[in-house]
């Protein structure tokens, strides 16, 4: 375990000087701080709660980026070999990079909770410090549990897939295309609607945009990320490298 932490830490460390991670942070934050004054300004039509589901569309895709490159940069820069032969397991290494990238998108949710309690102290808002850490905290634990949930995701398909780009592409498609084509299906179908209410693509907005954190909700992006971590790591195992 203690070398496992180890493990998560110096991944994590890696994850937080990316360039792609600093760059990205800085849009989002930048994004965020327009959402801020937007609410600010038009506080009846924008309203306060749009400051975080708009800030959790720019941060998806950061986050969705950064799980693809954690283990893709591995097999793009030839790494693969070297990192999983080495004295740590497989299972280690990748159980390491999931936390990680875990770890680095709560943080992106501590900045998301900054701006929706500006957002709402400066909207007049009535508001105590609790309720402000509160939702700080609440944010920090939405991010974990999502960034968890897509950083599985991304292990297994790039175990499949070998590269960043594809595996970018992927999540991208699984994310943010395929909710359409499945929600246009269940206009048809009612028992795919009922489905869908327990789809990690599906309900993955309304999780982390819509802050609908039910306790189905965390239950079907905690199992699906450990059902997607087990298989990631089962053909990881069998890769030959």
């Amino acid at each position: 375990m203690k070398k496992t932490m180890n493990i998560t830490f110096l991944e994590l460390v890696k994850v937080l000087k990316k360039r792609e991670f600093l760059t990205g942070l800085i849009m989002v934050l930048f994004m965020g701080g327009g959402m801020t004054y937007g609410a600010y300004m038009f506080p009846d039509s924008f309203g306060v709660h749009n400051v975080i589901a708009f800030f959790g569309n720019f941060s998806s895709i950061l986050i969705m980026f950064l799980a693809a490159k954690s283990l893709g940069e591995e097999f793009d820069l030839k790494t693969a070999t070297f990192v999983f032969t080495s004295r740590s397991s497989r299972i280690r290494i990748i159980t390491a990079k999931i936390a990680s990238i875990a770890l680095a998108g709560m943080l992106i949710g501590f900045c998301g909770g900054v701006f929706y309690d500006i957002a709402w102290i400066i909207c007049k808002q009535p508001w105590t410090a609790a309720v402000l850490f509160g939702t700080i905290g609440k944010e920090m634990l939405i991010y974990l549990i999502y960034s968890f949930a897509i950083g599985a995701t991304a292990v297994m398909i790039t175990c499949f897939v070998n590269t960043t780009i594809t595996s970018f592409i992927y999540i991208m498609v699984l994310f943010w295309v395929m909710p359409g084509i499945l929600q246009m299906i269940g206009q048809k179908i009612a028992a795919m609607r009922k489905v869908m209410d327990y789809v990690l693509f599906c309900i993955s907005d309304q999780f982390l945009m819509y802050q609908d954190w039910s306790i189905k909700n965390i239950v079907v992006f905690f199992i699906t990320g450990i059902a997607f971590s087990i298989v990631g790591m089962t053909v990881l195992q069998k890769k030959d490298l």
